[in-house]
């Protein structure tokens, strides 16, 4: 009794008649297929795309999946130390509508010190009107990026101090008004404090 529990505790999705097995694939489409697969395994485990899974996520790439664009972005931009190239698979991925990546993209953007672009790609998350988007998204980043030894770069610091000029929020959160710059800067602090810490 206690094994057809065990069974018969997966949900089986019924496909149709037995006969269904025997249908010919011939409207099989290989590159929506892996333009379509989730990677939210490997998104939260890069690293795992980096060698043992090389020629899967070649296919994935080649297909468009904006999943693995976002993998191949931190590969190359915090593994690889190759800015371009990062930059351009974190687009890729934003463009292809994953949140995490334009998250990510807009953030990377801030990093390099191209802020009206980095802020351009943050305020599509609409953190205006909400910030639990962008919360969510720094949460499954900081996870994606947990596997990764030591990303930081000296430049994030030059970056986070320049914003931190153009933030007047100390002054003007005195007088009632908050600085246009300092959710931005917020969440490159944020960005900075957690590469930081993954050098202790």
């Amino acid at each position: 009794m206690g094994e057809d529990a065990s069974v018969n505790n997966y949900d089986i999705i019924s496909i149709g008649d037995s006969a269904s097995s025997n249908d010919d694939h011939s409207n099989s489409d290989r590159t929506n297929y892996f333009r379509n697969i989730s990677l939210s395994y490997f998104a939260a485990q890069p690293t795992e795309m980096l060698s043992k899974h090389l020629e899967f996520k070649e296919l994935c790439l080649e297909s468009g999946n904006p999943e693995a664009h976002y993998i191949e972005g931190i590969l190359q931009l915090f593994v690889k130390e190759d800015e371009q190239a990062g930059l351009y698979h974190l687009r890729q991925s934003s463009d292809g509508g994953y949140i995490d990546g334009t998250y990510l993209y807009g953030l990377s953007l801030l990093a390099v010190e191209r802020f009206h672009k980095g802020q351009k790609y943050l305020d599509k998350l609409g953190w205006k009107e909400s910030r639990s988007t962008s919360d969510q998204c720094w949460e499954r980043v900081k996870k994606s990026l947990t596997d990764i030894p030591y990303f930081m770069n000296q430049g994030y610091y030059i970056a986070r101090a320049y914003l931190e000029t153009l933030c007047g929020c100390r002054s003007r959160k005195r007088r009632g008004r908050v600085c246009n710059h300092g959710y931005y800067y917020e969440r490159l602090n944020q960005f900075v404090e957690f590469a930081m810490s993954k050098n202790n």
